[in-house]
């Protein structure tokens, strides 16, 4: 028990403990919900031969505008592409860098590395 003086009179006082404050929640990592495509990926994504170059494509658009490192090279590993094959990955980002969209890095049985080319600039 603690105690408070009012008007020179001792009064019991009881003590409450204050409510836990609820738990935070966890945050959730960035997912974009949209990305602009551009129009010259429009244009050469149309002569494109394949379904998958099209589909990755798309997958290295959202994951170089969710690019955490800021280095703008994006790995294209199974967990991106999904259920792509690994043959059917390579070839439609062989395919995207043919159309001049992407530069590809990696050698022998490494991931591929592509970087998004923009309009009119280099690796």
């Amino acid at each position: 028990m603690a105690y408070v003086m009012r008007h020179g009179r001792r009064i019991e006082v009881e003590i409450e403990k204050p409510p836990a404050l609820p738990k935070p929640k966890p945050k959730r990592s960035f997912g974009a919900r949209f990305v602009k495509l551009p129009r010259h990926w429009i244009s050469s994504l149309g002569q494109s031969k394949s379904v998958n170059t099209y589909r990755l494509a798309l997958l290295i658009l959202l994951a170089a505008y969710e690019d955490k490192r800021g280095t703008g090279e994006i790995t294209l590993s199974s967990e991106l592409t999904g259920d792509m094959t690994r043959e059917a990955r390579r070839q439609a980002a062989r395919e995207l860098e043919l159309l001049k969209l992407i530069t590809l890095r990696g050698k022998g049985r490494q991931a591929l590395r592509a970087k998004v080319i923009k309009q009119g600039s280099e690796w």
